[in-house]
């Protein structure tokens, strides 16, 4: 009878009795939990939650998210977005994980989602060795410790982050530290055993070649043009074709001028070992590159595959190279520049690169500005081997993207006579008002559904139904109950429908409008309206408009409203 009698006050703690409990487990294991990976290892936050949920038959457990591998500090996790996802959709409305931790480390971002974004979207977390349940009437007093708890969490994974950064810097000098695969210069392949570097015969060849014709006076873009001539894999695509990644950008991946320059200015390649050119001083801090006289520099680490002699000659070369750029005339400026308007919204039609902007000729002293123009990122940074230029001028990218925007003003202006008519529309007041009517009874259903499943979750708690016949008519109710979430979901969905498209439609006018407001066409406009802008071989432009049909949406509504009053 005692523990009938905690249940009930259990119960009768609840503040929102009338809701069903849906709920996913959340877990989360990551390198930074040291010592205690066994104790927090996914398995054990299953047993947990099992163990749980079988003192609690109210909450039905609707779905489980696990991130493996995943620090805390990061919280853009396939596991954790799924479920953020299937809060939004009402999938579930309820997240139990084993402590605060597992949700993430990080103080701020932690607190923003406990303390703001679960309660304003009507989540319940329980948090089981925290004891904490935010439903519970004693959650405000159990909350005052979880502001200690999240900035320990916080501290603890910085800690652990200081620690392991002091024993890489120490195998790092010592000569101990071996960076994975994907980190060893080109040249070379990973030797664990002797944690080491060994020649790879077949790319060690190309490194010599790059500082044979250095050291012979031909420029960057003329080596790599005649690698990309000769079919010689770059490091990128060479990567792709051994296996050790598969991002696409890779797959056909050509010599560029900036690989070619950092083969030619790496000591690696007479047997130096360097260490922490680039590295973040902070957890969560982005990498950047060091000054030479903070690098790591360890000599005769690993066999040379070109001589001292040979390197120092080449760094003689760039250094001569470097200096005759700084007395070149420079050009006259760019008096009209767009390019940060369509940095990034320019492509090849051909391959689909970036096209990047350049400074066209006139030279100091000519009486013309220079001019901006755009050509295929991957024609020019192969040495003009690969696709083609597409060349065009800024002025005509601007003049064609004008126009194309000023069409769209007058279509705007019809748009919004067209909204209004549709609204006055009798099929459609009839539709809304079904629709409306419709929603309204199934969520009376859905209502009355989850009083009988909370009365008979009392009669479970008085004794006066057993556990066997509880659980049958629990699995008969929840059938019913997915039934008429699924219909209720749909129903708000077609009650919604209308506001929807026009929805859509209104967005559109807003972005044209500001467009029209403006002095002359900015980003921000340009982000609203226009996806990406492609220039073919002959120099034709294609725009492909964030709104391609702004009419469609009202129009499938339309179509979708006629279909219903067929079928009725």
């Amino acid at each position: 009878m005692a523990r009938k009698s905690r249940v009930a006050i259990r119960v009768e703690q609840q503040k929102k009795p009338n809701r069903i409990i849906l709920a996913g487990q959340y877990g989360r294991l990551s390198v930074e939990d040291g010592d205690n990976i066994e104790q927090n290892s996914i398995g054990n936050q299953q047993k947990m939650c099992i163990h749980y949920l079988d003192a609690h038959p109210e909450i039905k457990l609707v779905d489980q998210y696990f991130d493996n591998g995943y620090t805390g500090m990061n919280y853009v996790r396939p596991g954790f977005q799924r479920m953020m996802e299937d809060i939004r959709k009402g999938r579930i409305n309820c997240i139990i994980v084993k402590d605060i931790s597992r949700i993430g480390r990080h103080f701020v971002m932690t607190s923003e989602l406990v303390e703001r974004i679960f309660p304003e979207m009507g989540i319940r977390l329980i948090c089981i060795n925290d004891n904490y349940d935010s439903e519970e009437v004693n959650a405000d007093s159990s909350a005052l410790m979880m502001p200690l708890k999240m900035v320990m969490n916080d501290y603890y994974v910085k800690d652990i982050s200081r620690k392991i950064r002091s024993s890489i810097s120490a195998k790092m000098k010592n000569g101990e530290y071996l960076p994975s695969s994907s980190s060893i210069p080109y040249g070379y392949i990973r030797n664990q055993d002797a944690l080491t570097y060994d020649i790879d015969i077949e790319t060690a060849e190309v490194v010599k070649r790059i500082y044979a014709c250095r050291a012979a006076g031909q420029s960057i873009s003329q080596i790599a043009r005649q690698l990309n001539e000769d079919n010689i894999p770059s490091p990128g695509h060479l990567r792709y074709l051994r296996g050790m990644t598969t991002a696409q950008k890779y797959e056909n991946a050509v010599w560029i001028r900036i690989t070619v320059r950092k083969i030619l200015h790496n000591p690696v390649y007479v047997g130096w070992r360097i260490h922490g050119s680039v590295k973040s001083t902070k957890v969560g801090q982005k990498k950047e590159c060091r000054p030479e006289n903070e690098w790591q520099i360890i000599k005769d680490s690993h066999p040379p595959i070109i001589s001292k002699e040979l390197f120092d000659q080449v760094q003689q070369v760039n250094k001569e190279e470097l200096q005759k750029r700084k007395n070149f005339t420079k050009r006259n400026k760019v008096f009209e520049n767009h390019k940060e308007l369509f940095q990034g919204k320019v492509f090849c039609d051909e391959c689909g690169s970036i096209m990047g902007a350049a400074k066209g000729c006139a030279r100091a002293g000519a009486k013309t500005s220079s001019r901006l123009f755009f050509d295929c990122n991957r024609y020019r940074d192969s040495g003009r081997t690969k696709c083609d230029s597409h060349y065009i001028r800024q002025e005509k990218l601007l003049q064609i993207v004008t126009n194309l925007l000023n069409q769209q003003v007058k279509m705007a202006v019809d748009a919004e006579q067209f909204i209004e008519k549709v609204q006055k529309m009798t099929k459609v007041q009839l539709y809304q008002k079904e629709a409306s009517s419709k929603y309204a009874r199934i969520s009376i259903k859905r209502k009355n559904l989850e009083m009988r499943l909370q009365r008979m979750m009392e009669d479970l708690i008085q004794g006066i139904i057993d556990k066997e016949e509880f659980q049958y008519m629990k699995t008969k109710y929840d059938r019913e109950y997915e039934n008429l979430i699924e219909e209720e979901t749909k129903a708000s969905a077609d009650m919604q429908s209308l506001s929807s498209a026009i929805g859509s439609t209104q967005k559109w006018i807003e972005a044209v409008k500001k467009y029209q407001d403006l002095p002359e066409l900015n980003r921000e406009v340009m982000d609203l309206l226009i996806k990406e802008i492609r220039v073919t071989k002959t120099r034709q432009v294609k725009i492909i408009l964030n709104y391609a049909d702004p009419y469609q949406p009202i129009h499938q509504y339309l179509q979708k409203i006629e279909v219903m009053e067929y079928a009725i």
